[in-house]
Order: structure tokens, then C-alpha cells, then sequence
């Protein structure tokens, strides 16, 4: 079996060549309007090839320090978030009842009251997380 060849060539209306393409896939370009057979064997592209396919401006997609914490964060709005998290007791409080809990102390013993103790862990480390978000757009807010 022989393999099928790129012999379409292509351009463009301005004349750039571009790499040879395979015939089925010229007459799917021209069907879809993409190109036009100039002869038996050369396609004419309707536009350009977009050679720069990728996006090198990053200061488009950028979002300032400045227009991030001005529609948001206030050192208002930091000092209560940091409140609230202070203030949020309530999963410690359930972990001890659920620890003392006889029923279930008699039934999972002791790794019941080590998951209870992963859990506020795990919470715990999170909130010092959040803190400390909260602390840099503190700082940034000061600058």
C-alpha cells in the first residue's frame, strides 16, 4: 500500500507558501469556504494563516494588586474575615462532645477521637492559611 503524499500546495492571497497539505484535506478547505483551488494542484487560502498562535501579552491578563483590592478587599473587610475565623468555635465544641460521647467511645475507642483530632487539624491549618492570606492583602492594602 502506498502512503498518500501532501502534493496540494498552499497559499495565501498574498502569495506566502505554507507546507504542502493532503488532497482530502484541500477539498474539505474548499468545501468550507477556507480556500479556493487555484489549479489541480495549488490551494488559495481566504485568509491568512494565523501564525501567532500563542498569546505573549501577558499584561492583558494581568490583574493588579491595586484593582484587585479595591473592588474587594478593604482593611475593614480583612479585620472581619480574620473575626469570623477567630470567632469559629463551633466544629471544636462538636469534635469534644462527639469524643465524649460514651456510646461512642465504647463502640470506636480511640480512633474515633484521632479522625475528631485529624479533622480540627486539619481545619486548624487551614485557618492559618486564610490568616495569612489575609495578612499579605493587609500588608498590600497598607503599602
Amino acid at each position: 500500500m502506498t502512503p498518500i503524499e501532501k502534493n496540494i500546495i498552499v497559499v495565501d492571497e498574498k502569495g506566502n507558501k505554507y507546507e504542502a497539505t493532503y488532497p482530502k484535506r484541500a477539498k474539505g478547505l474548499v468545501k468550507n469556504g477556507r480556500a479556493r483551488f487555484i489549479d489541480e494542484h495549488t490551494i488559495c487560502l481566504a485568509c491568512p494563516l494565523n501564525t501567532e498562535t500563542e498569546d505573549n501579552f501577558m499584561s492583558e491578563n494581568k490583574v493588579t494588586t491595586e484593582t484587585a483590592t479595591t473592588h474587594k478587599y478593604t482593611i475593614e473587610y480583612i479585620l472581619e474575615q480574620i473575626e469570623k475565623i477567630a470567632a469559629d468555635t463551633a466544629y471544636l465544641l462538636d469534635a469534644i462532645k462527639e469524643c465524649s460521647n460514651p456510646d461512642c467511645a465504647a463502640i470506636f475507642g480511640d480512633t474515633r477521637a484521632m479522625a475528631l483530632g485529624n479533622i480540627v487539624e486539619s481545619r486548624e491549618k487551614r485557618n492559618q492559611k486564610l490568616i495569612s492570606f489575609y495578612e499579605k492583602v493587609y500588608n498590600d492594602l497598607k503599602a
